[in-house]
């Protein structure tokens, strides 16, 4: 467990506060009962909505932007880059962009002769300056990029290029520590203390038992993974160190201070497995409740798997932390649409 100087929230909100900040996420986000769900898993489920962030179909990253974006104008930037046009990260960075009147670059490998949808689709909407690639080679990917570098530096611009820089990584742990402020209150105002939280492993994971541990708070966080390492690297430990350092803390997160649980990865990265198809319909039908097949559907696939295997207890409380990516729900329509044939559908 990592070892935090004690505050009160008091404090660790004046520490939050000395950051630079531009206010676009919209919170707080509401925390609510899953009645259902709970009902038919036979443990306590709360979901904080952090799906209804209010920019471009919401989602965690849209509380990341409010320190990055604060950033990229402090060290003057008028023009945003990316890598990876496909991702939430994308879309939610370039709306951030130009809501704060910045231009918006967005490089897409692999994706020349694709169909605009999804994510894509959205950043065509607003605006962003697209370039589709038929190469997926790094080396030429990061070529191509600081060429775009290069020509915006000649034309005396000044670009934030969000895989370089490291608040872009810390933004993520930081806007969880804050989170962890807001969720605390509303866990207060229904009288829960102590729980285990899910929630997709990344820098959000690690902001959440930072914040935890600094207010000796009683919660469990638990990571599940997405992806295996070589497809989408999960560095819990690097992302909240680099916000710990950006904060002024001398603490630091070690690997085994955290916990990633690997079990419903599935296929693999953005391949869904029959336990993700599961809970996203499980989800679906007893809530109303809509969840992705990337990130959110596989961290429901575990509590779904831990209640029913008795890791979780009768009646334990749960925090599921919905973390949006809902346009990537229509990529997989095949793989998620249930049986035309009455007969052949599943039931859970």
């Amino acid at each position: 467990m990592i070892r935090m100087p004690a505050m009160s929230r008091q404090q660790l909100r004046s520490r939050l506060d000395e950051l630079p900040r531009v206010r676009i996420a919209a919170t707080p986000t509401p925390l609510q009962e899953a009645e259902n769900l709970s009902r038919e898993l036979g443990v306590r489920i709360l979901v904080k909505r952090d799906d209804l962030t209010g920019l471009v179909m919401g989602g965690n990253k849209v509380r990341h932007m409010d320190f990055c974006m604060a950033d990229a104008l402090e060290k003057g930037a008028d023009v945003s880059i990316n890598v990876n046009a496909s991702t939430n990260a994308s879309r939610i960075i370039g709306a951030a962009s130009k809501k704060v009147g910045m231009d918006y670059i967005c490089v897409a490998p692999g994706s020349k002769g694709g169909p605009i949808q999804g994510n894509l689709l959205i950043q065509d909407l607003f605006g962003a300056d697209l370039h589709l690639l038929d190469t997926t080679d790094a080396k030429e990917v990061s070529g191509y990029v600081e060429d775009i570098e290069n020509r915006l530096r000649n034309e005396g611009r000044t670009s934030y290029n969000h895989v370089k820089e490291h608040m872009s990584r810390s933004s993520a742990a930081i806007s969880y520590m804050d989170a962890t402020l807001e969720i605390a209150g509303q866990l207060d105002a229904i009288g829960v203390e102590e729980l285990k939280i899910y929630i997709a492993s990344g820098g959000g994971q690690g902001g959440l038992q930072i914040g935890a541990a600094v207010l000796g708070l009683p919660w469990d966080v638990l990571g599940i993974l997405i992806g295996t390492p070589e497809e989408a690297f999960a560095d819990v430990v690097g992302w909240s160190n680099n916000a710990l350092n950006h904060m002024g803390f001398d603490e630091r997160l070690a690997w085994e201070d955290v916990v990633q649980i690997g079990d419903y990865i599935g296929p693999g990265y953005a391949r869904v497995s029959p336990a993700c198809i599961e809970a996203i319909r499980m989800a679906a039908e007893l809530e109303g409740l809509l969840l992705d097949p990337v990130h959110t559907g596989k961290v429901m696939a575990g509590i779904i798997d831990h209640a029913r295997s008795g890791v979780l207890r009768q009646g334990q409380t749960v925090l599921f932390i919905h973390t949006g990516g809902l346009p990537d729900l229509f990529d997989f329509a095949e793989e998620l649409r249930r049986p035309t044939d009455p007969a052949t559908r599943d039931s859970f």
